[in-house]
């Protein structure tokens, strides 16, 4: 956990440790970054880092923790922003919309999205099973029952296998921004095409998927 040190400090110096932090670990993988770079570049010493954090295991979950924030407080703010309340969306538009606000919030937060692959592709051990484990089963549940409420609406074709539709939308919805070449240079001049192709996507998808697809659906 975080220490109190931390805590203590004030935002300017907070930030810069945690600037330092994120692009280090936004990088590298975890085993790859370096706590005497981040050390460095944040221009402290040794002794300070461990009054402020454990380890660097502790820094990076700490990192993982307000990212994973951010983004909810992004989604929040998104869909008010939207205007439809999620609960009057219908199972596509609500995919699409997931979709469009995680590309907005990668262009937005690039390093934050960085370190959220990087610890999905992490190895399978203690340190990702810690950070993710119960979050990879809510998230699990998430889907399925998207996909069940949505079957049961009459919004999914029943001839799919509902395991097969499920693991579809787990990838999609958790990996889709990286199948685009673009998406290793994120920046504002390319959000539109990546938006573009996102709704492409969303398309697919609901052409795939839907009961009684017709091109007048909604894209």
């Amino acid at each position: 956990m975080v220490k109190q040190g931390f805590l203590n400090l004030d935002p300017g110096e907070q930030n810069r440790i945690i600037d330092a932090a994120l692009d280090e670990f936004a990088d590298k993988d975890f085993e790859a970054a370096s706590l005497n770079s981040i050390i460095a570049k944040a221009g402290i010493s040794k002794g300070s880092m461990y009054h402020y954090f454990v380890n660097k295991e502790d820094l990076y979950i700490f990192l993982i923790n307000q990212t994973l924030k951010m983004k909810e407080a992004f989604l929040k703010q998104a869909l008010a922003e939207s205007g439809k309340p999620f609960a009057e969306m219908d199972f596509f538009e609500s995919l699409e919309f997931q979709m469009l606000a995680s590309v907005d919030f990668a262009i937005q937060h690039y390093r934050q999205h960085q370190l959220s692959v990087r610890m999905q592709n992490m190895a399978e051990g203690h340190l990702k099973e810690r950070l993710i484990g119960d979050l990879t089963r809510a998230f699990e549940d998430y889907v399925k029952n998207m996909v069940h409420e949505a079957i049961q609406a009459g919004e999914i074709r029943e001839d799919f296998d509902r395991a097969f539709v499920i693991r579809i939308l787990k990838f999609t919805l958790m990996h889709f921004v990286d199948i685009y070449p673009e998406a290793k240079n994120f920046a504002v001049d390319n959000s539109e095409t990546l938006k573009e192709e996102t709704r492409k996507l969303s398309a697919f998808l609901r052409k795939g998927l839907q009961k009684n697809y017709s091109k007048e659906e909604p894209k």
